[in-house]
């Protein structure tokens, strides 16, 4: 292919090196599953770009060649040079990380930890390298081969030489973290300067193969939260910059960016840097966001950095141990509603008579439009569930099972669904039934159910509309939390709660009414990881059984009397 084809001007005036991946190498080239792969070349300057990119096009032409071996079985030769420039890799990275230990500071217990590792590994590689014994060193190996995009079979004399080199650099190895360990001065040797020697890979690089990875699963929610971390990373770091520059002053300044932000920052000033949006916030004394939000950015940068260790595109992680502390009583960040508040939300004019149930929800008027939002609250009041789970009901879950009214939820999407239609659930405990409990169908929502059933819909709401990401709950939540909206509009103080607090309120009837923990975990979802093996054996808890406890849970003083269609 030219040279030409492959060089690529981006909008923002920089040059990067686009070249095709031929169908049947798409699954062993990395960063090539799109058909494409793509390098940043760090430049403006267009006769530098051109420089540039023939180096990447003689890299990119090996790396096929290398892959085309990996699919025929065929394996790469080693000299006992480039068995030794592999070892020599290796040696770098581990004493670095080593270093990096020390800088941070060892406590006694830790430096004795050290010694006593060195020491074994001392005694075990001196006896492995004696004996030429490979397998002490195997798992090593093939990490750093795979780094390099090789491909040594086992038994070869290649594989001999590779492995006596990194038996010798593993003895090299335990010899430094003695000395060092003893207060010698060890510097850790640079890595090789031989041409092949990849270089650290860039900003944009490692957030692209970190989106690639096809072992990981993530949300739309959770890519959300990480698109923040990676505007950060673009704006204060640059997107060429090679991630092993990247210090931990640089993370700490990415930190004090975010803790900075005002809330909804993107939605309020889309044409402002994240700097700049932090800089009105200071000036106009906006609110910031909160700690735990602050610390799920930071937590998905180090995400991301000791996602790159692992995967060996990075020699460390610099944004470890960036977490703000939050002191705060973990019950005192999500309130159940009290009662006074309850009864406001279920006589505000949604319950007892509105305009509609749209744009006129607050205003009295003659109807009591009974759709989702009339029922979400009141299902999440009386069976615990979250809001997502409530919005994303279909008919059919709605059913019996041995002869008693239940609400399944799972996430069983119908085939050829559409995002509206694909159901999500929290967390897999979240997968379970729950009965319905008396109240609801004295308020008729069985007779709700079974007239959507009678109009041929497939979703139980059909009338509420997913946002962007798909979420359903989204929009529902935004109207329901909003202080300018439906709380909002409530005559009562809504500081501490929103649309969860129902939950809160139902695990408090539950230990009302001393439910057991193994019976209240069925009947809300919660996380079993306390515990033992036993709780993954048998089918689980009757419907009856479960009928009999959720019937028991009562909001005392709480009157919905108005609400009902059957008389008690």
């Amino acid at each position: 292919m030219g040279l030409e084809t492959r060089l690529v001007r981006r909008s923002n005036g920089t040059y990067s090196f686009r070249a095709w991946v031929p169908p049947e190498l798409r699954e062993v080239v990395p960063g090539g599953r799109s058909g494409q792969k793509w390098i940043a070349l760090g430049t403006a300057d267009r006769a530098e770009a051109v420089r540039r990119a023939r180096l990447k096009s003689v890299e990119f032409d090996r790396e096929l060649d290398a892959a085309r071996r990996l699919m025929t079985g065929r394996a790469d030769e080693l000299t006992a040079a480039e068995a030794e420039r592999l070892a020599s890799i290796w040696l770098s990275s581990v004493l670095e990380e080593d270093e990096e230990h020390r800088r941070e500071g060892l406590s006694e217990r830790e430096l004795r930890q050290k010694v006593e590792a060195a020491d074994i590994l001392d005694a075990g590689g001196g006896a492995a390298l004696a004996r030429g014994d490979h397998s002490l060193m195997a798992f090593e190996m093939e990490e750093v081969l795979k780094s390099q995009g090789l491909s040594v079979r086992p038994g070869t004399d290649a594989w001999s030489r590779f492995a006596y080199a990194m038996l010798k650099a593993q003895k090299r190895f335990s010899k430094v973290l003695q000395e060092r360990s003893a207060g010698e001065v060890v510097d850790t040797p640079a890595l090789p300067t031989a041409a092949s020697t990849p270089r650290s890979c860039t900003v944009e690089e490692l957030i692209a193969a970190y989106l690639a990875d096809p072992t990981k699963t993530r949300t739309p929610g959770t890519l959300k939260t990480y698109q923040t971390v990676f505007r950060a990373m673009r704006e204060l770091l640059g997107p060429d910059t090679p991630v092993d520059s990247i210090h931990r002053m640089d993370c700490e300044r990415i930190r004090s960016v975010i803790m900075r932000l005002p809330r909804n920052a993107t939605q309020r000033f889309p044409l402002l840097s994240l700097e700049d949006a932090a800089k009105v916030a200071d000036a106009e004394k906006l609110e910031r966001l909160g700690v735990s939000a602050v610390n799920n950015y930071l937590h998905n940068l180090s995400a991301l950095f000791k996602w790159g260790v692992k995967s060996w595109r990075v020699i460390r992680n610099p944004a470890e141990g960036l977490a703000l502390p939050d002191d705060r009583d973990e019950r005192d960040l999500r309130q159940p509603f009290s009662t006074a508040q309850l009864q406001a939300i279920f006589n505000a004019p949604l319950y007892t008579g509105c305009q509609d149930d749209e744009e006129g929800y607050a205003k009295p008027g003659p109807n009591v439009i009974r759709r989702g939002r009339f029922w979400v609250p009141l299902l999440s009041l009386w069976t615990g569930m979250r809001l997502g789970e409530c919005c994303q009901l279909r008919v059919d879950d709605v059913t019996e099972l041995e002869g008693i009214a239940v609400i399944l939820i799972d996430d069983a999407g119908e085939p050829g669904a559409d995002d509206a239609d694909k159901k999500r659930v929290k967390t897999e405990a979240g997968k379970r039934f729950v009965p319905v409990h008396p109240e609801l169908g004295r308020i008729g929502f069985l007779e709700f159910a079974a007239a959507m059933r009678g109009k041929g819909e497939r979703r139980l709401f059909p009338e509420l509309k997913p946002d962007s990401l798909g979420y359903l709950s989204g929009p529902f939540s935004k109207w329901f939390n909003d202080k300018r909206r439906f709380l909002g509009k409530l005559d009562m103080d809504v500081t501490g709660v929103s649309f969860h607090s129902f939950r809160h309120n139902y695990r408090d009837a539950l230990r009302e009414a001393e439910i057991g923990l193994e019976r209240v975990r069925a009947l809300g979802g919660w996380r079993r990881d306390s515990e033992g093996e036993e709780a993954i054996y048998g089918k689980g808890l009757k419907a009856a059984t479960l009928f009999r406890e959720i019937e028991k849970v009562r909001y005392a003083d709480l009157d919905l009397r108005h609400l009902h269609t059957l008389k008690r």
